[in-house]
């Protein structure tokens, strides 16, 4: 299909980096408004031209347009599979929502593949409703972790809803040094729990924690700043500590900030978002 083709059809499309206030930093995500959802192949083609770590797929719910309502569909597709729940991503399009569409609320809701969500404006930036994973005990799965570099774990747990194992290292100087070998993870025998992505983490002197999330087998070898992975991480945390509110760092080369908060059953994620660039794609 060319341009000028009849059926040639224009999607508006967003870059956008989430977690952070300022461009580069922050981690990256396509935000596709679309009036309805294409096929998963198409969009799967479209998240692997994006080449970024998720895109999502925004359709507002019913037939009103986007900029008159408060209720939406969301998708999230690496470049190769769909994902169950994204909080960059979720991030990245409600920023456009709110400051690029004028969304007309201070909230907005997202039916998914997680079950309900929400995003609403604050002080410090948007602050996402997302559901708790709390994570339960798992072996150490050795080759995984040699091939991580990772020796002495001092806890290993498994997410089953997100489906990431959690490594706690004893310090955040472990973290920030990790540089896995990912073929040798993608070899590796991860054992009866087929998980897709590893979370590291510790203690942190400047932030209640850091972490950082490899996932080579969805397509990623390291994300830069992970929301779904605080979900795990909140109230893993706060079982350790004690407490239901944390200033976490993800302690990847683009870095970024989250303010959590433990609410019942579900986690508030907070951070900042800035778009990129803007324009429209051609299918």
């Amino acid at each position: 299909m060319m341009p000028g083709d009849e059926s040639f059809k224009k999607i508006p499309l967003f870059q956008v980096d989430a977690f952070t206030a300022i461009p580069f930093a922050g981690n990256p995500a396509a935000v596709c408004l679309l009036d309805e959802f294409p096929q998963p192949g198409t969009m799967r083609k479209i998240a692997m031209e994006m080449n970024l770590s998720e895109t999502a797929f925004v359709v507002p719910a019913g037939n009103c347009p986007a900029n008159s309502t408060e209720r939406f569909q969301i998708r999230w597709f690496t470049p190769t599979v769909e994902v169950p729940l994204c909080g960059h991503a979720t991030l990245a399009a409600s920023h456009v929502l709110f400051h690029e569409i004028g969304t007309p609320r201070k909230q907005i809701f997202f039916e998914s593949a997680s079950g309900p969500l929400s995003a609403k404006l604050a002080d410090d930036g948007i602050t996402l409703d997302f559901p708790m994973d709390m994570p339960q005990p798992a072996q150490p799965p050795k080759e995984v972790l040699s091939a991580m570099g990772i020796e002495g774990a001092v806890d290993v747990q498994i997410a089953l809803q997100a489906l990431m194992l959690l490594v706690r290292v004893g310090d955040e100087e472990t973290v920030r040094r990790l540089s896995p070998d990912f073929s040798a993870m993608l070899r590796a025998d991860r054992g009866i729990e087929k998980y897709e992505g590893v979370i590291v983490t510790s203690l942190s002197t400047d932030h209640d924690f850091v972490s950082r999330y490899f996932g080579p087998w969805e397509g990623l070898n390291e994300d830069p700043v992970t929301g779904s992975a605080h979900t795990v991480l909140a109230p893993y945390w706060s079982r350790i500590m004690g407490k239901d509110a944390f200033r976490a760092f993800q302690a990847s080369a683009r870095g970024g900030e989250l303010a959590l908060r433990m609410t019942g059953n579900r986690v508030e994620i907070t951070g900042r978002a800035c778009v990129v660039f803007k324009g429209d794609l051609m299918i």
